[in-house]
């Protein structure tokens, strides 16, 4: 998550004045969350969209 750090504005927007650790820590674990529901399901998507997918959610986030 270390690397998300600069994209993490926390001084405007839709994410003003929550905690940068905090906000990291959540998208973090939620990451770790899909990536384990996806083995423990036997990967039913392939790992491109698995990618795809997280990937859109996080920067909807990160704008």
């Amino acid at each position: 998550m270390e690397e998300f750090k600069p994209e993490v504005d926390i001084e405007g927007g839709k994410n003003k004045g929550l905690n940068e650790e905090v906000f990291l820590q959540f998208f973090g674990s939620a990451v770790v969350g899909a990536v384990e529901w996806w083995f423990k399901n036997g990967m039913p998507l392939s790992a491109r969209v698995m990618a795809e997918q997280t990937g859109a959610l996080l920067d909807r986030n990160f704008e």
